[in-house]
């Protein structure tokens, strides 16, 4: 009776690959589950985002690595490891970087090694090195770049685990930036409600008699609230108090 068995060098090699790639998905695992836990805990911070970069540079074997911010054309490195420039360093977004982060994005690895980026001299090194862009995004907008310098190629497998990492990015750091973006309107607190009616409506454009017509008073009535926004605002005319609105959030209703 043949025996179809494989020879026990092929078991025992398939036994530890098998091996092996169960560790690597059960360090993946902890990694979603530790970042669930601590954004439970503390939610969104620097700390907890050089903490991901330190992690994830740690599971796929890359000595250096990078998260950086997309803002007014360059990027913001935001947490860094090895060989790259330090937090608060500004790449511009020239050449591939700006090609790479065009929108609607789509996740694509780009390979290309971007001198701007990183402070290494790769011919410079005694091994081959692995280079990974991937782009952070939010709803196919983007938000930033996720670089790896790794020593050995990344698997498929890894590779979406790196997706899923950029979209987590991307959505706290959206937020984030919006949450940040949010302008101090406690000035608004100096006007009456009546005041801050006509305030809201100011972006429209509209004359005294519009404006008298929308909120049911009289012109005159409208000219001392006016009056009274601007030197309450310390303001200089009309169009600075239509600018400061529309800073406020308020927007052009059609009047």
């Amino acid at each position: 009776m043949p025996n179809d068995s494989p020879p026990p060098t092929e078991s025992a090699f398939a036994l530890r690959n098998a091996l092996k790639q169960t560790q690597v998905q059960m360090a993946h695992d902890r990694l979603f589950e530790r970042l669930g836990q601590k954004l439970f805990n503390s939610g969104w911070s620097e700390e907890l985002m050089q903490w991901l970069l330190d992690e994830v540079c740690m599971q796929f074997g890359a000595p250096h690595g990078l998260i950086s911010q997309q803002h007014a054309g360059a990027l913001k490195i935001l947490a860094q490891r090895g060989k790259t420039f330090p937090i608060g360093a500004r790449v511009p977004m020239l050449g591939a970087l700006g090609q790479w982060l065009k929108e609607p994005l789509h996740f694509e690895v780009h390979s290309q090694f971007v001198p701007s980026l990183w402070t290494l001299q790769t011919n410079n090194e005694p091994t081959p090195l692995h280079c990974y862009h991937l782009p952070i995004a939010c709803q196919q907008r983007a938000v930033g770049l996720l670089g790896l310098i790794t020593g050995n190629p990344l698997s498929p497998a890894s590779l979406q685990v790196l997706h899923s990492v950029c979209g987590l990015l991307g959505f706290a750091l959206q937020g984030q930036a919006q949450s940040n973006s949010v302008i101090d309107d406690s000035y608004l607190q100096k006007l009456t409600p009546r005041e801050r009616e006509v305030f809201a409506l100011l972006p429209s454009g509209p004359s005294n008699a519009a404006l008298a017509q929308k909120l049911g008073i009289s012109p005159g009535t409208v000219k001392i609230h006016i009056e009274r926004i601007l030197s309450k605002l310390d303001l200089n005319d009309r169009t600075q108090a239509a600018v400061k609105a529309v800073e406020a959030g308020f927007k052009s209703d059609g009047l």
